[in-house]
């Protein structure tokens, strides 16, 4: 989804795009994993305050949230490098949650993609999973977001090795798995941000600004 996209009063249009313009040339900022970004509803545009200035980001709703896409680094354009024969994949992962018992063969929507897929409700703590699996960063693809002297875990079930306390959990205190005992495998997880591309959730690795820096929508999360 472009900005273009999003509705909300005519009298704010340029005013909103200026401050996107304005917040993407700024110098990214580290955010701790507790900050939220406030929001307010506004006629049908959602405006949240990101920074001590006063700068606002659009945020848009997505009603499906079957197929969610992690992206590996806040870049939506650039693709990913696939070993070394010059193939390249998405900058991201598509993830999602299957229906348990859904019959495929007996599909009574077989143009709907997703068919077979709940609605995720949370998707940072759906893409956390990803990240902490190892997957995000396979051949070593986002080895510059891992944070100096971060330990990745040894290969195997976390059952097998140690796992950090707190591994187990998201940026917002949610737990990953809903097995008892520490169910992750300890890679790291970066803080992740919910925004819209394509009328679809994309969650980035980034602070709360990372949006608006791309100019694209955040996720309005009020509408679940």
């Amino acid at each position: 989804m472009n900005l273009s996209e999003v509705t909300y009063p005519k009298d704010t249009k340029s005013r909103v795009q200026n401050l996107l313009v304005q917040e993407a040339r700024r110098k990214p900022k580290t955010a701790p994993r507790w900050r939220k970004p406030a929001a307010l509803t506004f006629a049908g545009l959602a405006l949240a305050g990101t920074t001590a200035a006063g700068v606002y980001v659009a945020l848009a709703p997505v009603e499906d949230k079957r197929d969610i896409r992690c992206y590996y680094h806040a870049d939506i354009t650039t693709k990913v490098p696939v070993g070394s024969s010059g193939e390249t994949r998405p900058p991201y992962i598509t993830t999602g949650v299957f229906i348990t018992g859904f019959d495929t063969e007996n599909n009574p929507n077989p143009d709907d993609k997703n068919a077979g897929m709940q609605q995720v409700n949370d998707p940072i703590n759906q893409c956390s999973k990803v990240w902490d699996s190892g997957t995000m960063n396979l051949d070593g693809i986002t080895d510059d977001l891992i944070p100096d002297g971060f330990v990745d875990p040894p290969y195997g079930p976390p059952a097998d090795h140690f796992v950090p306390e707190g591994a187990d959990m998201d940026q917002n205190g949610n737990p990953l798995w809903p097995e008892p005992g520490n169910q992750a495998s300890g890679h790291d997880v970066p803080f992740l941000t919910a925004c819209v591309v394509d009328n679809t959730v994309a969650v980035i690795p980034g602070p709360a600004e990372v949006c608006a820096q791309l100019g694209i929508p955040a996720l309005d999360e009020s509408r679940r």
